[in-house]
């Protein structure tokens, strides 16, 4: 819950439900914010099946543990930083010209006339930017992923529990 509050993606959301509130026909509307979310939760799923397969590779080595527990607590320590020394809460790792571009990308697909065109650009573009924007919260995932390594699960344990992860991840973009 706490990976999927991320307030670097928050905005791309919440510009795309505004421009879908003004869709009049709410089949496309409703297709249009479920790839959102769809496309958003296959990206995030391959990217932490992809750093599970890596800490199973590598997690049985001391120095690669605690590697991921000193970025983790500074991670953790910079962000506690960032919060206090910004208040507004604005996104530094997306400037603003590229926000102002994906803005207008996503006003653009939702008047695209092509609801398969603008499925597969909202697709796109909900990839690019959460590709982006996991640099915002990159540490809570790969501490996830470390632990379920390290405990050596059965591999359909482990992936349920990535399934769950997900899920919950996605709780919060689904309820707004």
């Amino acid at each position: 819950a706490v990976d999927g509050f991320n307030p670097c993606a928050m905005w791309v959301l919440a510009i795309l439900i505004g421009f879908l509130l003004g869709v009049e026909d709410l089949r496309r509307m409703w297709t249009l914010g479920l790839v959102f979310l769809g496309a958003t939760g296959v990206m995030y799923f391959a990217v932490i099946s992809a750093w599970l397969n890596v800490e199973l590779w590598l997690g049985a080595i001391a120095w690669i543990r605690i590697a991921i527990g000193i970025v983790a607590v500074t991670a953790g320590g910079y962000y506690l930083w960032e919060y206090w020394s910004n208040p507004e809460g604005v996104c530094r790792v997306t400037p603003s010209s590229h926000r102002r571009r994906i803005v207008e990308r996503f006003r653009a697909l939702v008047d695209e006339p092509s609801l398969f065109i603008a499925s597969v650009g909202i697709a796109a573009l909900a990839i690019g930017v959460n590709l982006i924007e996991l640099v915002c919260s990159a540490g809570v995932p790969a501490i996830f992923t470390q632990m379920l390594a390290m405990h050596e699960l059965a591999i359909w344990t482990t992936y349920g529990y990535l399934l769950l992860y997900l899920l919950i991840f996605l709780l919060d973009d689904a309820v707004i």
